[in-house]
């Protein structure tokens, strides 16, 4: 089955062409970048920290321009990369250099990042599509017939959750580990602040 059998899959929007200047008709959005999805793939619990980009755009076309919604599923051009949207992405304008799947009621957002990160199909399916041009970048047309697996809804529901716990472990672990490094060098620092006095 071909990925838009299931979803509507399009491009973000081309900055160059939205861009405006600030004044009254234009309004303020945060801009969604590929340092908010190495954050949100990252394990590092501290990782998504620091202001995000904005740009202005003309009040008018705020309409016709695609802003994250919970749900969306963003796949990196480049990077070759899914994050299915949360509630932290809500509201961010999505630039051309990300591929925007919106599923339907048929598959499961976190699913789908699952399986385009983690499958070997589709982990497959991308490196050929990317094999031999110059920049090695997906395109549009490529994403629409990705081949994808499609397991029951209850299925989709399980590995999703589990990828998802996975994830949130992952973090719990890197901010162990951090926090027992945190405390040990603490001691070490009180010893020898102990010894100079």
């Amino acid at each position: 089955m071909n990925l838009e059998q299931y979803a509507l899959v399009t491009q973000g929007a081309f900055l160059s062409r939205v861009q405006t200047l600030p004044s009254p008709e234009s309004v303020k959005l945060p801009l969604y970048t590929m340092r908010e999805m190495n954050e949100w793939l990252s394990p590092e619990p501290n990782a998504m920290t620091g202001d995000s980009q904005e740009v202005f755009v003309s009040r008018d076309r705020l309409e016709t321009l695609p802003i994250a919604k919970e749900g969306w599923v963003l796949i990196s051009l480049t990077g070759q990369k899914a994050v299915a949207m949360q509630k932290e992405h809500v509201g961010k304008l999505i630039p051309s250099n990300f591929a925007i799947i919106e599923p339907s009621e048929q598959l499961y957002p976190d699913y789908l990042e699952w399986f385009i990160n983690e499958h070997p199909d589709s982990k497959k399916q991308l490196r050929v599509a990317t094999q031999g041009s110059t920049i090695s970048a997906l395109s549009i047309q490529m994403l629409r017939t990705l081949e994808i697996i499609l397991p029951p809804m209850n299925v989709q529901l399980k590995i999703g959750k589990i990828h998802r716990l996975l994830h949130r472990k992952n973090r719990l672990l890197q901010e162990k580990l951090m926090l027992e490094h945190q405390y040990a060098k603490n001691i070490i620092m009180g010893y020898l602040k102990e010894e100079l006095k």
